[in-house]
């Protein structure tokens, strides 16, 4: 929301500055009626978050970072971390939590409510005055009746206006006038009426309430209310003789006094617009060109305004590591660099492969510091280009840094064979893992990616889309199913049971021992889990200071987790569902983070699906009874 408040906020001011700045120069080429549809279109940009890729400023940067570890699964342990949820790369620093559990409103909430309660009091106060001043304006006397309006004259004007959305009058000031200048007058304002001004000027006030903390939101409305008039004088001088334009200019000068309140569309301007309007009323009328050159200007100044936005906001390049995009093979540094190859390419007992391999649209992997939405999920493996499994898949070649890989897909990824999305996973990963170096292990991962690609081909198993994500389920000794997955906008959301949903604070966690979750800040209150229902554990947002939390399922009874994540990254969804033995005892969550931060989360229960139940004993693969921290060792 802030976000959104800032790059509008920034592309309407760049737009609306240039339309000040260059005003007159403007009504003069485009004419009054062009330029003030300019202005009222340029008004969009401080709603409407339009937003252009930079291409100079791409969101990553594949260069490795320097110093990061070569951490990746071991293979052997699959099993065991799929049952307590998605590893964490090691931290530093964690410390123990001796504060208490502490609600917290993020800055993020303490800035909208002060934006929130800053355009309830403009809207407030712009509404107030308006109606305050019509009622008094609307004390007079019914003197004419035109365009299906009431003509008033008031003693509470200074200025002939229109006043009014639904039912408008036409108010004049009670003052002498020849029938010359009450007939220009009265053309002008029921120009308004046709042109529905009061409603466009409604649109400016309600652009300026929302953006009340931008001073040049305010200078946009008024030069709006300045652009008006321009288009009425253009409509209603456009046939007049130069004599006749002098009379047009002199009613209004007669008429000359203090702007009216906001929505009113009146004759008295002060004198330096009213110079600005004699000039463009005495110019010569140019035509159809006027209008070309209007749509020419705002196109270009739309532009100017989204690029200079896009740049201010553009996301600052970041480093790729394993943690933040990267993908990379696994690569055992006990074994020979020929050894690791034959195990990459399948020729081994056991293969290499890339499983729960989520990627954002740049096809980099989501992971602790790469928080995105996901695109895809996708399953990939290096195979040797003479085994018969790949050879009936469909092949593309891709020309990486001067090497050309072979990349094989299989049925069930073959539809994906020109995606795009697809095509930059593949370049990315091969681009950084030829840059990637340990400074912990001695070994040359660039030489082993070097024969991966010359002996290999790398085949993308399956590829699937966020509505076909499902749940990686455990089954514990007690019969509770566990499980996690990616939180998608096709996660539905039936609640039986509230439990928690808002932003804490959260102790940092133990470092230097084993535990089994149960130490940190409970969330929300004891609740029950009956038979038949789930337990839905999302984390909402985390930040860079502790990108990954933990979620422990407590027994109140015993005092002992019977499901513990402690790796629970942004973006999601952990689930535990209570066997018989479990089903209908007291449980609380307790959560902690890798340093004292504040994260986002919503906790609650609904109705166990089919994933969850109906599985027999021994159809999920089995968690620990008692869970413990499980983190990715290099070996």
């Amino acid at each position: 929301m802030i976000k959104w408040l800032l790059m509008t906020s920034l592309a309407g001011s760049i737009a609306s500055l240039g339309l000040i700045l260059l005003k007159t120069k403007l009504a003069s080429a485009c004419g009054g009626r062009s330029y003030y549809y300019v202005c009222v279109s340029a008004l969009l940009l401080f709603l409407v978050p339009l937003h252009v890729q930079v291409p100079t400023l791409y969101p990553h940067s594949l260069i490795p970072e320097p110093g990061v570890a070569s951490v990746t699964a071991n293979p052997a342990a699959a099993e065991e971390t799929k049952a307590l949820g998605p590893p964490v790369p090691s931290g530093e620093g964690r410390r123990a939590a001796e504060t208490g559990p502490s609600l917290v409103l993020s800055a993020e909430a303490w800035i909208l409510g002060i934006w929130v309660s800053g355009f309830v009091a403009m809207l407030c106060l712009y509404f107030f005055t308006y109606f305050r001043f019509k009622r008094k304006a609307l004390q007079g006397i019914l003197i004419d009746k035109a365009g299906g309006l009431n003509v008033l004259a008031s003693h509470n004007v200074h200025s002939p206006m229109l006043i009014g959305f639904f039912k408008p009058h036409i108010v004049f000031p009670m003052t002498r006038m020849s029938m010359e200048d009450y007939e220009l007058a009265l053309k002008h304002e029921l120009i308004h009426h046709k042109q529905k001004d009061a409603w466009l000027k409604l649109f400016a006030v309600l652009v300026n309430c929302l953006h009340w903390f931008n001073p040049l939101s305010y200078l946009a409305l008024a030069n709006i209310s300045e652009a008006c008039e321009y288009s009425v004088d253009e409509a209603l001088s456009k046939t007049m003789e130069p004599t006749d334009k002098k009379r047009y200019s002199e009613m209004i000068l007669h008429f000359a006094s203090q702007a009216s309140p906001a929505f009113n569309s009146g004759l008295g301007q002060p004198k330096k617009q009213l110079y600005r309007r004699f000039k463009l009323i005495m110019s010569r009328n140019k035509g159809r060109g006027q209008a070309l050159a209007g749509i020419v200007t705002a196109f270009m100044i739309m532009v100017v305004s989204l690029f200079s936005s896009s740049v201010v906001f553009a996301k600052a390049p970041q480093p790729i590591t394993e943690y933040s995009g990267g993908i990379k093979t696994y690569y055992n540094v006990k074994d020979t660099l020929e050894e690791n190859i034959q195990s990459a390419l399948g020729q081994t007992g056991m293969g290499v492969f890339a499983a729960d391999l989520y990627i954002d649209e740049y096809g980099l992997k989501l992971d602790s510091f790469n928080r995105a939405e996901p695109s895809y999920k996708v399953g990939i493996r290096w195979k040797d280009k003479n085994d018969a499994s790949v050879a009936g898949m469909i092949k593309q070649t891709f020309s990486v840094q001067d090497r050309t890989v072979t990349v094989a897909f299989a049925e069930q990824a073959a539809a994906y064979k020109d995606d795009n999305v697809i095509k930059k996973m593949v370049t990315n990963q091969i681009e950084f893992e030829l840059k990637y170096a340990s400074k912990r292990f001695n070994y040359d991962h660039t030489a082993f990616i070097d024969e991966l690609i010359r002996r290999g081909v790398y085949v993308i198993d399956e590829i699937l889309s966020p509505k076909e994500f499902t749940f990686h389920l455990s089954q514990n000794p007690n019969d509770d199913i566990t499980g996690y997955k990616q939180l998608t906008a096709y996660d539905k959301k039936a609640k039986i049971t509230d439990i928690f949903n808002n932003s804490v604070k959260l102790p940092g966690s133990v470092s230097d021992r084993i535990t089994d979750g149960s130490e940190g800040v409970q969330l929300g209150k004891a609740f029950v889990i009956p038979s038949g229902e789930t337990l839905a554990l999302d984390v909402k947002e985390t930040t860079d200071v502790s990108p990954t939390i933990s979620l422990a399922v407590i027994d109140e009874a015993t005092g002992e987790a019977v499901y513990w994540n402690p790796a629970a990254r942004s973006g999601i969804r952990s689930i535990f569902t209570p066997g018989e033995a479990n089903a209908n005892r007291s449980f609380k969550i307790v959560a902690s983070g890798e340093e004292e931060d504040v994260a986002r989360i919503e906790i609650f229960t609904y109705k166990s699906g089919i994933e969850e139940t109906q599985l027999s004993p021994g159809s999920l693969p089995r968690a620990n009874l008692r869970p413990v921290i499980l983190r990715q060792q290099v070996r």
